[in-house]
């Protein structure tokens, strides 16, 4: 005979184990979707540029970064707006460490 206490506690077991199986699929999800982000160019950079892939060091700004790659032919302001928007990022914010890709010419 199954005590309340005992189906209590297997149904704590049981709920524990469902929420760790949950909690490792998000873990397994956000692993595939880090490593999918790593490995890939971003969606938005057109197939008519070569990319770099550059690694931000202290003291770079998305200018400086720019001004390094800049065709001769582009606006300074237009191209800082291209590797801010094919990069995802807002208000010109990167961080050391962080890699951006920057169109380096037009084919």
């Amino acid at each position: 005979m199954v005590t309340s206490s005992k189906l209590r506690r297997l149904q704590r077991a049981r709920k524990l184990r469902r929420q760790r199986s949950a909690f490792l699929m998000v873990v397994m999800v956000l692993v595939v979707m880090m490593a999918h982000s790593a490995f890939s160019k971003p969606e938005n950079i057109k197939d008519e540029y070569d990319v770099v892939s550059v690694t931000v060091q202290s003291g770079d700004t998305l200018w400086s970064i720019a001004a390094e790659y800049k065709p001769d032919n582009k606006d300074m302001r237009e191209f800082v707006y291209e590797i801010a928007a094919n990069n995802g990022i807002k208000d010109c914010d990167i961080i050391c460490g962080q890699t951006i890709f920057v169109p380096v010419r037009e084919i």
